[in-house]
């Protein structure tokens, strides 16, 4: 009876969470589909019409096109660089291939809990001439995400049996090579929870955009969706459906990667 309970208990709490995460996106949907004037009249009501109109109003007027192409090439490039580099910069750290792993690491976990210095980190894409690029915002996002993604990656690979790493040594399988052939199949629940978490931060990011991209046409639909706000702040059923357009990618993403994603996250648990 008690279990009983328990488990009554923990799935109450399970449906109380998820009604607060997904109620609020099935207001957003409502809106999108409705009207000005119904809108207006009933805000909170059920949609009469379908209005589906809303949606090409918004990706038109606030010219997503180009803004999802950038955020497609940010997004893209920097969460699978993240992801190759920490999975490549991982192994050897939970090895110990090197001296002083240990203190890579824990600069990497220091990064995890240190503010970041803006004013130097502008200095220094400026001196690069890394501003209003593809490429430098795409390694500034790579160099933001390293250190929660070697965190998770290297604790994967020390789950792993070194056994195997004498084995591959034996039958002369080469450094990268093992990497690529062992290592990253036994770890791709983990590589493919970190290429989403960097996902999740690059298709997200609203301040970097403003402060390393200034030109209109380099920056992501974060960026197009803010200038889209100020100037159709009153059509909020337009305003509506390009929030959902801006977050439906991620979600799509999310549903095709949820099964890795949640293998990774409970073997994590259990080795943990």
């Amino acid at each position: 009876m008690r279990d009983i309970g328990k488990r009554t208990a923990a799935n109450f709490i399970l449906i109380l969470v998820s009604l607060l995460m997904f109620v609020p996106l099935l207001l957003i949907l409502n809106v999108a589909l409705k009207t000005s004037e119904e809108f207006l009249n009933q805000p909170i009501g059920l949609v009469e019409a379908f209005q589906w109109r809303n949606f090409t109003d918004a990706w038109v007027q606030a010219e997503m096109n180009i803004y999802f192409i950038n955020s497609f090439i940010y997004t893209f490039f920097g969460a699978l660089g993240t992801a190759v580099i920490s999975t490549l910069a991982a192994f050897p750290i939970a090895r110990q291939h090197f001296k002083g792993a240990n203190f890579v690491y824990l600069l990497f976990l220091a990064a995890l809990f240190l503010p970041g210095g803006l004013v130097p980190l502008l200095f220094i894409m400026n001196v690069l001439n890394f501003m209003d690029t593809y490429h430098g915002f795409i390694l500034l996002k790579i160099a933001m995400g390293l250190p929660v993604s070697i965190f998770i990656l290297t604790g994967f690979v020390k789950g792993l049996p070194k056994e195997l790493d004498e084995a591959a040594t034996m039958d002369g399988c080469g450094y990268l090579k093992y990497i690529m052939l062992i290592v990253f199949p036994l770890i791709k629940p983990a590589f493919f929870t970190v290429t989403m978490l960097a996902a999740i931060g690059i298709w997200n990011d609203f301040i970097n955009p403003y402060l390393f991209i200034t030109e209109k046409e380099m920056r992501p639909l974060t960026a197009g969706l803010y200038m889209f706000f100020g100037q159709y702040s009153t059509n909020w059923p337009v305003l509506a459906a390009g929030i959902i357009v801006v977050a439906g990618p991620l979600i799509l993403i999310y549903l095709f990667l949820q099964r890795y994603i949640i293998s990774g996250i409970t073997s994590g648990a259990v080795k943990g």
